[in-house]
């Protein structure tokens, strides 16, 4: 299915939950909505705010799993006096907004985040892992019937709502159970589980520099810098298969793995991978038996919190990373 999510319309600027960006950033940039961690379905806002210390205007641009759409600029920057006040050196026009259909991507979990440049400084990203909840299995509801539905209270904030009968655009109503949890980061109801979609059992990710912590070290010569992609399948009995492509590494892989972390901070390895004769692509976590996730590291995989990670000697950390999301 083609994505058409990317195609967001500015909504007015909002405030709520605000922090100091690190003393070492030249850019300045807080990511507030979506919140990490938090279920999206729908109509949903991206919403922060940044700024750069030389005073230089700056772009904004939206990443989804990992990726910069580059032709989709997010509106920025727009009056937020609750930032001035607070953030030390911060001008009065930092805030940026943009509104995105979460159902145009698939259900389970997925990144979302911003990449910010500015003249004369470093770019700079923030990525959040999310789960996307859609009803009806449908890119956009156009019937949400509740007149046969029945619902019971979820403490401490949440509603389960059974029996409604969801459809798309042309589609045939579809019968489906819904859970609606009010967050603070949007003041609001959201849905966050819909029942009824296929199971998820296949996952991707996009592997790059922008996502390694801490961010690898790119030596003067070297003019490449490391793309890759991943793919991982959950069998039945919650083992793994996985296969990973890299190119552009600054010399040969020395290892990679399966680490359990959210977006943003260094994890520990869960899953050792398979390197190809001589550090060469691809890398795979095919033992017999296969790797089999514990039910934390289930959770986590179901919440975008694992990744991939290629090694090499210049960056024994990691040179290429790339957060595990929902595939087809």
């Amino acid at each position: 299915m083609k994505q058409r999510w990317y195609r967001w319309v500015p909504i007015s600027a909002a405030f709520f939950v605000f922090s100091l960006s690190s003393a070492y950033a030249a850019i300045h940039l807080n990511l507030e909505t979506p919140a990490a961690g938090q279920s999206a379905s729908g109509i949903g806002a991206v919403r922060g705010w940044a700024f750069a210390d030389n005073g230089n205007p700056v772009t904004v641009i939206l990443r989804l799993d990992g990726i910069a759409v580059t032709d989709f600029p997010i509106g920025c920057c727009g009056p937020r006096r609750d930032v001035q006040t607070t953030v030390t050196g911060a001008p009065l026009q930092t805030g940026f907004d943009a509104s995105v259909n979460y159902g145009d991507t698939i259900a389970g979990p997925h990144t979302i985040g911003v990449e910010v440049s500015a003249t004369g400084e470093s770019t700079v990203v923030s990525d959040h892992a999310i789960v996307v909840a859609r009803p009806g299995n449908v890119s956009v509801v156009d019937t949400f019937d509740l007149s046969s539905a029945t619902c019971s209270i979820q403490q401490p904030d949440s509603i389960l709502i059974n029996n409604v009968n969801v459809s798309g655009s042309g589609g045939s109503p579809t019968v489906t159970n819904v859970r609606a949890q009010y967050q603070t980061e949007v003041q609001a109801l959201v849905i966050t589980e819909a029942s009824g979609g296929p199971a998820l059992t296949n996952f991707k990710a996009n592997l790059n520099v922008s996502q390694e912590v801490p961010p690898p070290t790119i030596p003067s010569t070297t003019t490449t810098t490391c793309t890759g992609t991943g793919t991982l399948t959950l069998n039945a009995d919650n083992s793994i298969t996985c296969s990973v492509t890299f190119s552009g590494l600054t010399g040969p892989a020395i290892l990679a793995h399966i680490h359990q972390e959210a977006p943003g901070t260094a994890g520990p390895i869960i899953v050792p991978l398979n390197l190809g004769a001589n550090g060469t692509s691809p890398a795979t976590c095919a033992t017999t038996p296969p790797p089999t996730l514990t039910a934390d590291q289930l959770t986590a995989l179901r919440q975008g919190n694992l990744y991939f990670n290629v090694h090499t000697a210049a960056n024994t950390g990691g040179e290429c990373r790339g957060q595990i999301v929902a595939g087809q």
